[in-house]
Formats: C-alpha cells, sequence, structure tokens
C-alpha cells in the first residue's frame, strides 16, 4: 500500500510539472502577425470610346479600421480616363467665316470650275441645241456666249456674296450629315435658298434668289442685240436659279467641294 501510494504521488507531480512547462512555452511564444496593411493605389480605368476625364472616390479599408472592427475605411481618388486615342473631338461646332474667307470663297465661284464648267455647258447649249443669239452664229458665237456667261457668273455670285455678308449670312454650301438619297437631295435643293446665320442655324436667304438674276439683268440689257431686254434676264436667271440646284446635288453626291 505504502508503495502504490509513492508511486500515485510521483505520477501526479510529473503531471502537474508538464502542464506548468506547457503554459510557460504557449506564453513565450510570438504574437501573430496582422494582415499586410492594404496600400491605396489609384485605379486607372480607361475608355478609349469616350472623352472626358473623371475622378472617381475608391473607399478602401484600412488596417487600423479592420483591428478596431470599424466599418469604415480611408477615401481614395480613382481616375477615369476617358477619350479617343487621337484626342480628337467628336464633332467640330459651327464657325462664321471671317471676311477673309468669304473673299477667297468668291474667287473660287468667279474663277474656280463651278464658273468655267458652267460657262461652257451654258455656251454649247445655246449655240448647237438652242441657237441664241442667233445673231452670233455659231463658231464664233460660242465664244461670245462662254465669255458673256463668265461675265454673268461674276456678277451673280458678288451679289450673292455682299448681299450676304449685308444680312450676316453664310451663303457656303455644307454637306448635310444625315443618310439616304432622298434625304441628301432635299438638303441640296434647301440650300440653294437657305443660309446660316451666326449661330448655325438654317435661315431664308434672300441672296440666293436675288444674285442668279442680276448677271442677266445687265447682260441683257447691254451686251445682248438689242431685241433682248428684261424679260430675257428673267428667264435667264431662272435658269442659273435651277443650275445652282444642280451645282449642290453634285458637291452632296459627287464632288466633296463644301464651298
Amino acid at each position: 500500500m505504502r508503495i502504490l501510494a509513492v508511486l500515485s504521488c510521483l505520477v501526479a507531480c510529473c503531471l502537474f510539472s508538464s502542464s506548468l512547462s506547457f503554459a510557460q512555452t504557449s506564453s513565450q511564444l510570438p504574437p501573430a502577425v496582422p494582415e499586410e496593411t492594404v496600400e491605396s493605389q489609384p485605379l486607372t480605368l480607361i475608355d478609349s470610346r469616350l472623352q472626358t476625364t473623371t475622378t472617381v472616390d475608391d473607399t478602401q479599408p484600412s488596417a487600423d479600421s479592420q483591428a478596431n472592427g470599424n466599418g469604415s475605411g480611408s477615401t481614395t481618388k480613382r481616375t477615369k480616363v476617358t477619350g479617343s486615342p487621337t484626342g480628337a473631338p467628336a464633332s467640330t461646332a459651327y464657325v462664321f467665316p471671317t471676311d477673309r474667307e468669304m473673299g477667297a470663297y468668291w474667287v473660287r465661284n468667279v474663277l474656280g470650275p463651278k464658273a468655267f464648267i458652267g460657262a461652257t455647258l451654258n455656251a454649247s447649249w445655246n449655240t448647237w441645241v438652242h441657237l441664241t443669239p442667233d445673231e452670233w452664229g455659231h463658231r464664233r458665237g460660242w465664244g461670245k456666249r462662254f465669255g458673256v456667261s463668265l461675265l454673268d457668273n461674276s456678277m451673280n455670285e458678288s451679289a450673292r456674296v455682299l448681299l450676304s455678308l449685308a444680312m450676316n449670312q453664310d451663303p457656303m454650301y455644307y454637306r448635310c450629315d444625315c443618310s439616304g438619297a432622298w434625304a441628301r437631295t432635299k438638303h441640296a435643293i434647301k440650300m440653294s435658298f437657305m443660309s446660316r446665320n451666326h449661330s448655325g442655324d438654317s435661315v431664308f436667304a434672300p441672296p440666293k434668289i436675288v444674285a442668279p438674276f442680276v448677271g442677266p439683268l445687265v447682260t441683257r440689257n447691254t451686251i445682248y442685240p438689242s431685241r433682248f431686254d428684261s424679260s430675257n434676264a428673267a428667264s435667264s436667271g431662272a435658269y442659273y436659279l435651277v443650275g445652282s440646284v444642280g451645282w449642290n446635288i453634285v458637291r452632296e453626291f459627287i464632288w466633296n467641294m463644301r464651298k
């Protein structure tokens, strides 16, 4: 019995000393390493289809707030860069032409392709299709008709530009931004009697209606034979007005010539 009691005491002492040693070892372990601090970095989102740059708030939780158990976090900035790769604007705002641009426009219409093509067609028609005036004949008469057509055009264009400037209107031609043959044809016809004002709005343009009659009114009463008068000038001006519609259709569909 004494031997059993002594063995029991020895076993109890061993167990007690082992528990004390484990407790001391646990208390000497280093503390757990906290999670890495999340650094707030600016995030860049690039969308090449848009055109503005904006800054967006981006909230990320900080390490201190996680340790304290709070739901709030630090607020950082996130930049959203938008715009086309070339940086070109989507559309260009309308700008009323300067006096210098209007002068260059007048020169192009008086000495440019429009004047010579129109004079060639007019002289050829009045020589080989409808001989008028017949006093001028054919071969030599073609040159006279060609020169008179150039003179008519120069006076018509001068009147159109001067009257447009006086009324603060832009007589230049602008292609339609619409689609479809009929819609573009209507635009070409409309631009024969409409112009833009300083705001870029389409307004009725009296200079485009009056100008085609100025040249014929002068030449039919001076250069042409005496039997021609203002009544012939009215019919010739009407032809010039119809010709301006045809020229606008050419510029709308065939020749990309704005002015």
